[in-house]
């Protein structure tokens, strides 16, 4: 009932059509010296490039009922997110039903990586740190980043905010926020300018939660109300960063950053059983430096990344030697880019970027054969650009090393990949159509390669090719013109179709599971996103965004197969999400749904196996008032609040209704 209210309400968004402070196509860098219109505010309007990219500007996040990063980035077409349940639960995107190993997530341009098992729990990540959300999807129009920029079918950018100062040379923010579950997360952050042209920033962050969540578990016809138990999660970050200004020409920017989490799991929801005596800590660390000098025509920049991670997973049983089992894993990366580009005329330049990755790991458990990986990427691109056309290609060439200290290594691996992008501007400067063709692969993990019994070292990389048609409208009124109501509108849509070969699955083979490659899978959809921003008098205005996304993705490898045309696990045929805000003198108010529709899962779209569709509405009341030294902002929302019952991922339960209620302060 929730979900058919929900989509018609969606649709009536959609009809009427809608701000870009949601989504949209956006520039390339802002220091390329080939004209761009750059997103540096909060009411700028992004372009539309060769790519499909979309962003979100948490300036005005509280017009879309946001509560972490998860959150923001399943506001995007195209993107859905894994989330295991709970605070503390784990949380990972996949874009276009490709996976999230196929997702590579970057933090302030710089990736972030897990060789281990290829995903980033974006859990990690807390809003109060970031400026902006990026989503780039296929071809990567920004030909001045790093060749692994150029590797994954698609990109999500963190951004952090810089510095802004006028007449005083620091900043200040403290934050509180508080709600259901013994949920309590303080957040600090300090700046301050050195000399005219540079800064340093802290910032720490804190939460934690018991977790503790009431829901309801349903075995056939009988249904019992349940908590949630061991569930609580304590996580942190400090981060220390710097912006400096070595020459005229050449800026460095560098950032230290740790993380640590300690987690209760639940586990997934058994019947008659709801003990579970599992625990993990994460720690992180990572230190990079980037610098970047820009001559009339010639741009270097050169990057360094160190980063180290570790895990200890612990749980109790009876089947295990002593009763307990305790499982640590280390992994370390040395991350280093070069790259140079040349504007050989006002329409036509050149870029190479070359990277060099070094993963090791090692762990405590049986059979670890501490695996090195060497990988080295070359990027070749270029890009043409006049008023009407603007069009990028890239070939990238990618080779792996393996090492192994225990058994024979796996064989070593390279590959050419190529790519190419166009958009078309025909006559109004906010029409565009586009188009983008992309070649790549994704290299199995040392989980699918080492982990103990069911590691295949001859497994092939996952080949995937991307095609992309679509286009977009945008309006922005004349500032100048006070009596205009409308002040901007967006619309946006997008036809893809991806082809996997060599997908790598879990197969079960009698007592253990095995990782093999099989498979060709094909997945059709259509992304849609619009946004309107109205003035409806002096004194207030009216957001409204939405976005429906549409995914067939299905296995077509075997025809005898009984999962043969059956949609792949978790990924829903439609969803959606919508948004209304209305901003006015007394109170802000802001309006969310999200809605997912059914889907399996596991690989046979059986009853059995089928999630319901469901829909999760939030309310949110902000408001900020003016002080004379500092400024102050309250907010309070209700999460999920029809109190429905759903579930991400089978067997964890998400919380029913909760509340959330924050003050910050910003001197």
């Amino acid at each position: 009932m929730h979900f058919d209210f929900s989509v018609k309400f969606l649709m009536s968004l959609m009809l009427a059509p809608v701000s870009v402070y949601g989504s949209l196509p956006d520039s390339v860098s802002s220091h390329t010296n080939i004209p761009e219109v750059v997103v540096t505010g909060e009411n700028h309007a992004p372009v539309p490039t060769t790519n499909t990219s979309q962003t979100i500007n948490l300036k005005k996040s509280d017009r879309l009922v946001l509560q972490n990063v998860s959150d923001a980035v399943r506001r995007m077409a195209g993107a859905e997110i894994k989330d295991y349940g709970g605070i503390g639960g784990l949380k990972t995107v996949s874009v276009r039903g490709l996976g999230s190993k196929h997702t590579l997530v970057c933090y302030d341009g710089m990736p972030v990586t897990d060789c281990q098992n290829g995903q980033v729990d974006l859990g990690r990540f807390s809003l109060d740190q970031l400026d902006a959300i990026r989503l780039y999807i296929g071809e990567n129009c920004d030909i001045d980043a790093g060749a692994l920029h150029f590797v994954s079918p698609s990109t999500l950018n963190l951004m952090s905010s810089a510095p802004i100062y006028s007449d005083k040379n620091y900043n200040a923010v403290a934050k509180i926020t508080g709600g259901s579950f013994g949920f309590v997360n303080p957040y600090v952050s300090f700046d301050h300018k050195l000399g005219d042209h540079n800064s340093i920033k802290a910032s720490a962050n804190f939460s934690r939660a018991d977790g503790n969540y009431p829901y309801t578990l349903t075995n056939g016809m009988l249904k019992t109300e349940e908590i949630r138990e061991h569930s609580e999660s304590v996580c942190g970050h400090g981060e220390l960063s710097g912006r400096f200004l070595l020459s005229p020409k050449t800026h460095l920017r560098a950032k230290t950053h740790y993380y640590v989490s300690d987690r209760e799991l639940p586990g997934g929801v058994v019947y008659y059983n709801t003990v579970n005596n599992e625990t993990l800590k994460d720690k992180n660390a990572f230190a990079e430096v980037v610098s970047r000098t820009d001559w009339d025509s010639t741009m270097l920049m050169i990057a360094g990344k160190f980063n180290w991670s570790a895990c200890y997973y612990h749980d109790e049983a009876m089947m295990y030697p002593g009763g307990k089992l305790d499982n640590r894993y280390f992994q370390r990366e040395w991350y280093g880019t070069a790259v140079v580009r040349h504007n050989f005329t006002e329409h036509f330049s050149m870029a190479n970027a070359t990277d060099y990755i070094l993963n090791s790991f090692n762990s405590n458990i049986h059979g670890c054969v501490f695996p090195q990986r060497h990988t080295l990427l070359d990027a070749l691109s270029g890009k043409f650009k006049n008023e009407k056309v603007t069009a990028t290609a890239t070939l990238l060439g990618s080779f792996f090393f393996n090492q192994v200290e225990v058994g024979e290594a796996p064989d070593n691996y390279q590959h050419l990949s190529p790519s190419i992008a166009v958009s078309y501007k025909p006559f109004a400067p906010s029409i565009y159509f586009r188009a983008s063709y992309k070649n790549i692969f994704r290299m199995p993990n040392f989980n699918e390669l080492y982990f103990n019994s069911f590691g295949v070292r001859t497994l092939e990389p996952e080949k995937t090719k991307q095609y992309n048609v679509g286009a977009s409208y945008l309006y922005e009124s004349d500032k100048s013109l006070e009596s205009s109501r409308l002040k901007s509108f967006a619309i946006s849509a997008d036809y893809y179709f991806n082809k996997v070969d060599d997908k790598i699955v879990a197969m079960p083979k009698m007592f253990i599971w095995s990782i093999v490659n099989m498979g060709y899978v094909e997945i059709k959809g259509i992304d849609f996103v619009t946004n309107l921003e109205v003035a409806t008098s002096k004194r207030t205005s009216l957001f409204l965004t939405a976005k429906y996304a549409y995914q067939y993705a299905v296995d077509l490898t075997d025809p005898k197969s009984d999962i043969y045309e059956h949609q792949l696990p978790y990924i829903p045929k439609h969803s959606g999400n919508g948004s209304v805000a209305f901003e006015n003198p007394i109170v802000n108010v802001s309006y969310n749904v999200n809605a997912v529709g059914k889907r399996y899962c596991l690989p046979q779209n059986i009853r059995p196996n089928m999630m319901e569709a469901y829909a999760e509405h939030g309310v949110s009341l902000y408001k900020t008032f003016d002080f004379k030294k500092f400024d102050m902002k309250l907010r309070g929302d209700v999460v999920n609040l029809t109190d429905k019952q759903y579930e991400v991922v089978r067997f964890y339960p998400m919380p029913k209704r909760s509340y959330k209620a924050s003050v910050e302060f910003k001197f």
